[in-house]
């Protein structure tokens, strides 16, 4: 079994990767992105020892269930929560990151290395306390522009997404999406 030396966790925010590509019609194969992370640290010695989504989801969304399966069935753990609607029917609170940074302070004493797939500036101050704890934090970023500066400077190593090959595919848009419900709640924190 491998030290914490060798073991590496990875935590994917699917909404701001979900968001920031829909807006160019693109869409991500997290299949494609796991078997490219396990590869690039078992290259370097290192075990991709879990994979973690965190995904929102409207009630009787099943575009959204379905990808929760896929996401499972490929091998990550799948953390969701249903979205809240504030006020009127219109707007909605999507964001999952206090579940995420729990996950990941929760994890940090049983990894040597922390890797965290968004563009979010809201995870700097987790990554200021990983690596104050010795942590390596490596940030796969989703595409030029749409990432906090800030994120990427706290970062010990940045890669943008679509930068991986076979990533990406056309977006096929949701319900939601096509009925309007998106604003700007729905977008993602640079």
């Amino acid at each position: 079994m491998s030290g914490t030396r060798d073991r590496v966790v990875m935590f994917v925010d699917v909404q701001n990767v979900h968001i920031t590509f829909e807006k160019i019609g693109q869409e991500v194969r997290y299949d494609v992105l796991l078997k490219a992370v396990e590869d690039q640290y078992r290259r370097r010695g290192k075990v991709l020892f879990k994979a973690v989504a965190f995904v929102p989801m409207f009630e009787g969304d099943e575009r959204r269930e379905k990808l929760i399966n896929a996401l499972s069935f490929m091998g990550y753990r799948v953390v969701t929560k249903v979205v809240k609607k504030i006020g009127d029917a219109s707007s909605h609170k999507i964001n999952m990151d206090i579940e995420m940074a729990m996950e990941i302070i929760s994890m940090a004493d049983s990894v040597d290395e922390v890797v965290l797939v968004t563009g979010d500036r809201d995870f700097v101050p987790i990554v200021d306390y990983l690596s104050k704890r010795g942590k390596r934090v490596r940030v796969i970023g989703t595409r030029k522009g749409a990432v906090s500066i800030d994120l990427i400077r706290a970062c010990d190593e940045y890669d943008n997404m679509d930068e991986i090959e076979g990533i990406l595919m056309p977006f096929r848009y949701s319900e939601h999406y096509r009925e309007g419900q998106q604003d700007e709640e729905y977008s993602p924190d640079l």
